[in-house]
């Protein structure tokens, strides 16, 4: 073999050497340690060494992309505004590929804040602050005004407002920055009137007068009708103090108040002139005040033309504007009312229907 082919083939084995790579350690790949940052911090990623083993150059590519400073290179910085778990893929020049991920965690503190704001009725109270608050370790909370708080640096205090206020929350965290929110509690009140006091006389019936509310709920008792409305119709046989409750549409607040109907004793007879027998239990039969007083008594009622339509031995306010079963007409008609008591009284007058 002469001396020039020798040294051709010592070439090409030694290229062939150089370029055929050797068996080589695995590709691993560090994005380095979980980090934990305060809000508006960043941080670099990757290990001290990023890529080892495979052959080098190697390729870069970070996911996801949101709040890196670049995707390709080894050691971008981090400001992600939730908390996110990166994943590096690097490919060797072999096209090997391996990855890892890193997970970088927003502080306790980020979350915290003061709520959404809030409308109570008065003298109701309210807990303030994001639910999150309660499990935010390491935060420490201070409320203001705190007069009307149960507790001023706990996570989510009650608040007792009897005016609309706005809590201003500072929360502090070691390292970070303090983060101050606000809330605004919303008191919502109305004023609910029952009426003045007043007296009737015995067997008089009164029409009460609530005002200041949209819906009414009085206390039921069997001398008052119609307890949902604003102007029921009150039928005492002894003073009695009457209880309402106002609410208002909007926002369901509610306000209780009351009004005394004093009754003076007597047995006088009471005639009320109409009835609207309607089936609303309002006026709906013809009412006589004190008439249970004089259960001996006899009624009889008569049309225009001096026809009987109604009688009744011991009327007890049950007529209801029907004669016999039928529903009469609209109209006026003439009563007689006769006691029978001791000085033997008759009462007579006019009734009318209206529907």
């Amino acid at each position: 073999m002469n001396h020039f082919l020798r040294n051709s083939l010592f070439s090409s084995f030694l290229f062939i050497l150089l370029h055929v790579p050797s068996a080589k350690a695995q590709l691993t790949v560090d994005a380095g340690a979980n980090k934990s940052i305060c809000p508006h911090d960043s941080v670099q990623l990757g290990g001290v060494v990023v890529a080892v083993g495979g052959l080098a150059p190697y390729h870069y590519l970070w996911s996801p992309a949101t709040g890196l400073t670049s995707t390709t290179v080894a050691h971008p910085m981090a400001f992600p505004s939730v908390n996110t778990v990166y994943t590096l893929t690097v490919t060797d020049d072999t096209g090997a590929v391996n990855s890892n991920a890193v997970t970088v965690t927003i502080k306790n503190i980020s979350r915290v804040d003061a709520g959404s704001d809030i409308l109570i009725c008065k003298n109701y109270s309210t807990v303030i602050g994001n639910t999150f608050n309660s499990t935010g370790i390491g935060v420490s909370y201070l409320w203001s005004p705190a007069g009307s708080l149960d507790n001023d640096t706990i996570p989510r205090p009650t608040a007792a407002p009897l005016v609309t206020t706005t809590y201003t929350l500072v929360a502090t965290m070691a390292g970070c920055a303090p983060k101050t929110d606000y809330v605004t509690v919303t008191v919502r009140d109305i004023v609910v009137d029952a009426g003045l006091d007043t007296t009737i006389d015995e067997g008089q019936s009164i029409t009460l007068q609530a005002t200041g509310a949209f819906y009414y709920y009085w206390t039921a008792t069997p001398s008052l009708n119609n307890i949902t409305t604003s102007n029921p119709d009150a039928e005492p046989i002894v003073t009695t103090t009457y209880y309402v409750v106002g609410v208002d549409n909007e926002f369901k607040c509610g306000r209780m108040d009351s009004v005394t109907v004093h009754v003076v004793k007597g047995d006088k007879v009471f005639f009320y002139n109409t009835i609207t027998p309607n089936g609303d239990d309002v006026n709906d039969t013809w009412y006589v005040g004190n008439i249970y007083k004089y259960p001996d008594n006899t009624l009889q009622i008569f049309n225009r033309n001096g026809k009987l339509v109604y009688r009744k031995d011991g009327y007890d306010n049950s007529w209801d504007g029907s004669s016999f079963g039928q529903a009469l007409p609209a109209a006026t008609y003439f009563y007689i009312l006769e006691l029978n008591n001791e000085n033997n009284d008759v009462y007579h007058g006019t009734i009318t229907i209206i529907k």
